[in-house]
């Protein structure tokens, strides 16, 4: 369990909120219009409040960490696990340190807090940790009932975190999905390489599949074997923990998303938007089981946050944001790639701007989304299986 926790606040702690740092100093950069160069980026429009960065930002650190494993083994092949645990650290520690300037919007407010902050912008006022304090500071005589209804979730949170990981995740891997995508992650790890062919086999165990699994969740368990094997020496391949964990994680991340835009209206709309979500028997059976649906979800769910914000704004940041959750979307799954193509379709149709304007940004989300994943689908149409990135997951 100690070596699970040490890859748990790794990737998806540690390395998710230095990319939430990346992304609150774009975000920083796009408010002092250090941007006007681009002129057709400049203009009024809504802005996506830090805090809100932030908790996007929870899920990129395994999705980022496992793209860049993915263009490391697609040239790099057979090289020792240190390479490639070294490469990615070096990318982190470069990002870290051009992003380190944004550090300190995660930890103070930028304007003194009013009363008003509860009741008008619960969540949306620029910074991080600051905001979150603000809402422990509401109005006179609300502030015990304030403390209660979060006290209340970390509670119900707290207990599920204990039955889940003392119980819920000791459960082997056994349904077909999950097992196709583990076996395609340990060949990856065995192989050291990501190569396209007609079927997927490998030569170690004997592992054949006919089709063609998106790599995004199945490096997941490549990254895993990769660090246990740095940090504990172990080539032990069943010790999965983390790769099991990662649907109940960005469960709770799809959970958050709901609650922090059901909260901007009521908080109670928020626990009863939570209570109506787990009503239904599928997301509860997505929630709990080993499967990709999740993490695949929370991409899909944020691609179209970013679609709503980019037809909004003129910002270039949300631009950005809308082209990396759609290439991650379409790096997880073919309904992903649909995904993809609508949101980059939809894009150019509704832009209020002129031809040439609209064009022009369509064709730089284009390459965006392909350099977050959707490259993947190139190539296997090139050298993959004839069809092969046709197929369903």
């Amino acid at each position: 369990m100690g070596l699970f926790i040490i890859k748990f606040i790794l990737t998806n702690i540690l390395f998710s909120l230095i990319i939430g740092c990346v992304l609150v100093r774009i975000n920083t950069l796009n408010r002092v219009n250090k941007l006007d160069k681009f002129n057709w980026f400049t203009g009024s429009g809504e802005k996506v409040p830090n805090l809100e960065l932030m908790l996007y930002s929870l899920g990129l650190g395994p999705v980022f960490t496992v793209l860049i494993l993915y263009y490391l083994l697609l040239v790099f092949h057979g090289l020792p696990n240190y390479f490639y645990l070294g490469v990615v650290f070096l990318v982190y520690l470069a990002l870290l340190v051009w992003g380190r300037k944004s550090i300190p919007l995660a930890v103070r407010h930028d304007d003194p807090p009013s009363p008003e902050d509860h009741e008008n912008k619960p969540l949306g006022v620029p910074s991080c940790l600051g905001a979150l304090v603000a809402n422990f500071m509401p109005g006179k005589g609300k502030r015990l009932g304030h403390i209660l209804f979060f006290s209340f979730l970390l509670v119900l949170l707290a207990v599920f975190m204990y039955l889940y990981l003392g119980s819920i995740l000791q459960v082997p891997i056994a349904d077909h999905d999950i097992l196709v995508h583990g076996n395609i992650g340990k060949m990856y790890y065995q192989e050291k390489a990501l190569t396209y062919s007609e079927n997927i086999s490998n030569s170690i165990d004997g592992f054949f599949f006919i089709g063609s699994p998106k790599p995004s969740f199945s490096l997941l368990l490549t990254w895993e074997m990769m660090m246990n094997r740095g940090f504990a020496g172990s080539n032990d391949l069943s010790f999965d923990i983390y790769f099991r964990s990662i649907s109940v994680y960005y469960g709770l991340l799809i959970l958050a998303v709901a609650f922090y835009w059901l909260y901007r209206r009521n908080r109670y709309l928020a626990l009863l938007g939570i209570v109506v979500m787990f009503s239904g028997l599928k997301f509860f059976q997505v929630f709990m089981s080993y499967h990709l649906d999740s993490y695949r979800l929370f991409f899909l769910i944020l691609s179209w946050v970013f679609l709503a914000y980019s037809l909004r704004s003129k910002a270039p940041l949300a631009l950005l944001l809308l082209g990396i959750f759609s290439g991650f979307t379409a790096f997880t799954h073919l309904i992903g790639l649909l995904a993809a193509l609508v949101n980059v379709l939809a894009f150019f149709l509704f832009q209020e701007a002129s031809f040439k304007e609209r064009l022009l940004k369509t064709m730089a989300l284009s390459l965006i989304i392909l350099l977050f994943g959707g490259i993947h689908y190139v190539l296997e149409a090139i050298w993959g299986a004839r069809f092969g990135f046709l197929t369903y997951f």
